[in-house]
């Protein structure tokens, strides 16, 4: 149990990576006065922590529904934790570019959706509360390193400022390669885990 409390907080934190957060947080949120930055952390953190817990809840239902079986998804998701982890480590370590943010709210796109609650994060929730081999209050458990985690990110935020000043862009660079490279070697487990489930493997 502790050995998935554990594992489960390192993929989540790599996924959401809350260091690599801070500086697309200041570049959307430049224009912005403290107060608003402010609220603008709370509601990205509470929009993306409900969205994380539907689909511990209703994910895994939804994709039965669908047909989709869960080796599948576990290489699926494997792959996609792959690319994310690859990008972190072969990307040119700079967030996306500001635009207007006068069209669009930046609490739900893009902190909320897709960087805090990304395709990485939502599908490793998904992973780690298998109805078929997680317990109902281990499910509970790992939701709430998940909200711990997404907490993390809510606090990266709030001290953007004084983290990209202490760390620096090469520091904040460094950090997103080195979860990257931890991410991918998690993917590899999980595309492997799926290949052997699905072909009957121990």
């Amino acid at each position: 149990m502790a050995d998935l409390i554990f594992y489960a907080a390192v993929t989540f934190f790599v996924t959401v990576n809350p260091i690599g957060l801070v500086p697309l947080f200041i570049s959307v949120t430049g224009h912005e006065t403290p107060a608003a930055r402010a609220r603008i952390a709370a509601r990205s953190a509470m929009i993306a922590g409900c969205i994380l817990v539907a689909f511990i809840i209703g994910g895994q239902l939804l994709f039965d529904a669908l047909g989709i079986h869960l080796p599948a998804f576990r290489v699926a998701g494997g792959l996609i934790l792959l690319l994310n982890g690859l990008n972190m480590v072969m990307g040119d370590g700079t967030p996306p570019p500001a635009t207007d943010q006068s069209a669009r709210d930046v609490a739900v796109f893009p902190l909320a959706m897709p960087y805090i609650a990304g395709p990485g994060t939502i599908m490793a929730a998904v992973l780690h509360t298998d109805n078929d081999v997680v317990p109902i209050f281990d499910q509970g458990l790992i939701a709430l390193v998940l909200l711990a985690i997404v907490a993390v990110a809510y606090a990266a935020m709030l001290a953007a400022g004084r983290i990209q000043a202490w760390l620096g862009a090469t520091g904040i660079n460094v950090v997103t390669r080195v979860m990257g490279l931890v991410l991918c070697g998690l993917a590899t487990e999980t595309i492997i885990d799926g290949l052997r489930t699905a072909f009957g493997f121990k």
